[in-house]
């Protein structure tokens, strides 16, 4: 149900392999593989510590880093939620099906 302050975007599978890197507590990095996207978070899979929670920064496909909040860390999966929604050029981005 979309709302007046924020419309309802839905979840995009990714249909290429896109890298994520994960940084938290502005020293531990671990390397993962972006699952599902949408402007306002997304699923990582990543051989993360299962105590990881809070506040992490996410370089998706090399991009920027991106400051997000861990929803959820379960069976190597992350939930993450970003403070910021993404802009529609850089969901796409991370979305579209190279030939």
């Amino acid at each position: 149900m979309a709302t007046a302050y924020r419309p309802v975007m839905a979840d995009r599978a990714v249909t290429r392999r896109r890298t994520a890197r994960l940084t938290a507590n502005s020293a531990t990095m671990v390397a993962g593989e972006l699952m599902e996207i949408s402007a306002y978070g997304c699923r990582v899979v990543m051989p993360a510590d299962p105590t990881l929670s809070g506040a992490i920064e996410l370089s998706l496909d090399g991009g920027a880093p991106v400051a997000a909040q861990v929803v959820w860390n379960r069976a190597g999966v992350l939930a993450c939620r970003f403070d910021a929604p993404m802009s529609r050029a850089q969901l796409r981005a991370l979305t579209i099906q190279d030939n």
